[in-house]
C-alpha cells in the first residue's frame, strides 16, 4: 500500500524534474540575449571610427552584396512570418498533437527571428573587438 502511495509523487517529480530543466534553459537563452542585445550594442557602435573607402573597382561588387544581404534579410523575416502563422494556426486547432506542433514552431521561429534580427549585431561586435572597421 505504501508503494502505491509513492507512485504518483514519483511520477509527478519526475515530470517536474522533465519540465524544470528545460523551462530553466530557455529562460536563462532570453537573459543572455536580451542582456547581449542591450548591453553590447554600445559597444559594437563607433561613431568616431576609422575612415575607409574601397576601391572605385570593388564598388559594383560590394553594392550586389549590400543587395542580397538585404534581400536575405527581408526573407528570413517572411519566412518568420510565415512561421509565426502557422503556428498560431497549429495552437488553434483542435488536438494535442497540433498543438504541441504548434508550441515546438512558435520556439524555433522565435529563436531564428532572434538570431536573424541580433546577426549584423553580432558581426559588427566581432569585427569592431578584433579591431577591424566596417566600411
Amino acid at each position: 500500500m505504501l508503494r502505491s502511495d509513492t507512485k504518483p509523487w514519483s511520477s509527478i517529480a519526475g515530470r517536474l524534474a522533465e519540465q524544470v530543466p528545460a523551462f530553466a534553459s530557455s529562460r536563462i537563452l532570453v537573459v543572455l540575449l536580451f542582456s547581449a542585445t542591450v548591453f553590447v550594442q554600445p559597444v559594437a557602435a563607433t561613431p568616431g571610427g576609422l575612415e575607409c573607402q574601397p576601391p572605385e573597382s570593388l564598388m559594383p561588387l560590394i553594392n550586389l552584396l549590400d543587395s542580397l544581404g538585404e534581400l536575405a534579410f527581408l526573407a528570413g523575416v517572411s519566412i518568420g512570418t510565415i512561421g509565426f502563422l502557422f503556428a498560431g494556426i497549429s495552437l488553434m486547432v483542435p488536438g494535442e498533437d497540433w498543438n504541441r506542433r504548434g508550441k515546438k514552431v512558435a520556439k524555433n521561429v522565435f529563436i531564428g527571428v532572434i538570431l536573424l534580427l541580433s546577426a549584423n549585431m553580432i558581426v559588427s561586435y566581432l569585427i569592431t573587438q578584433m579591431g577591424g572597421t566596417i566600411c
